[in-house]
């Protein structure tokens, strides 16, 4: 594992993507700084319990990120993942490199080894729009075999990030389409879908004055979610997941992945690789759960007692 690490985060300071797209040097001030006020000595240290919210909301949330697929499993990585990215000053990146190896652990993905050719892209840029343009002008082939419309909704999204994958469906066993363009996959079940859908290659474009004031945990965090994850922040600002890092409604994003975040993505990696969108989507919302009861149950333990 350690070596595997270690290769990504060396791939993180010198990858260019074909052409040199988007590739910028980092700017004075764009590094990302921890937000660390000092405390006064001898402040009391209060950890409350929050109530766990109701599983109803907990599936309304998770629900509400996952893209939609119009048959077989939800979208994601069935192959080792390699980052790279540019744009940030080369500390950042192996602090987000190294960050984001853990969470790729964390999720049950294996990691590519020395020399791996890069699958998750991390693209810090000035302009987001104005670059996301030029990629349709001039690298259109980035965007996979999607449809010109979901292009459009691409460029479409707000705030300072863009995102997106490129899935390749594949029978329930991984088959490709033949040399004929036909696929051929095993008698469709209600057991189990006949088709799979592989995430080849994820996308995250952020625009690099939004990454100011974040650590490199939260920024890597929040890439593992779109990457990785595949999802998509909610419409409503929540503070239930790092999704709402860039949300101008939340005044006070997560420091780190929540246990909502853990939970979605050890649940969508824990499922079978050929398994319907609804059935993991439950899975997920099991995992949140649990995710959330382990978290309360630490805090409580860690949690001083009270004074008589």
């Amino acid at each position: 594992m350690g070596g595997c690490r270690w290769a990504i985060i060396a791939m993180f300071a010198g990858i260019v993507w074909p052409a040199a797209v988007l590739a910028q040097q980092s700017t004075p001030g764009a590094e990302a700084s921890p937000n660390i006020s000092p405390q006064p000595a001898g402040d009391p240290i209060i950890v409350t319990a929050r109530p766990l919210p109701p599983k109803d909301e907990i599936k309304s949330l998770s629900r509400s990120i996952t893209p939609y697929v119009s048959g077989g499993s939800l979208p994601r990585f069935n192959a080792s993942v390699c980052f790279g990215t540019s744009g940030l000053a080369r500390r950042t990146l192996e602090q987000v490199g190294a960050r984001l190896a853990l969470d790729a652990d964390l999720a049950g993905l294996e990691l590519a080894g020395d020399g791996c050719k890069p699958n998750v892209f991390v693209l810090f840029v000035d302009g987001v729009g104005d670059q996301m343009a030029k990629l349709v002008e001039r690298k259109w082939w980035v965007f996979g075999e999607r449809s010109p419309a979901e292009v459009r909704d691409i460029l479409r999204q707000r705030g300072p990030v863009r995102a997106w994958s490129n899935n390749e469906l594949r029978g329930a066993d991984g088959q490709r389409v033949g040399a004929d363009g036909l696929l051929r996959v095993p008698v469709a079940t209600r057991i189990a879908p006949a088709v799979r859908h592989d995430m080849l290659a994820a996308i995250v474009v952020i625009e690099r004055s939004a990454v100011v004031g974040k650590t490199p945990s939260q920024i890597a965090d929040y890439v593992a979610m779109r990457a990785l994850g595949g999802v998509r922040p909610p419409r409503t600002g929540s503070k239930e997941t790092i999704l709402a890092l860039f949300d101008s409604h939340v005044l006070e994003a997560p420091a780190e992945m929540t246990a909502f975040d853990r939970g979605y993505l050890r649940g969508l990696y824990d499922s079978s690789t050929a398994e319907f969108a609804s059935v993991t989507q439950g899975r997920i919302a099991r995992r949140i759960m649990k995710e959330k009861d382990a978290e309360l149950a630490q805090t409580t333990r860690q949690a001083p007692p009270t004074a008589p």
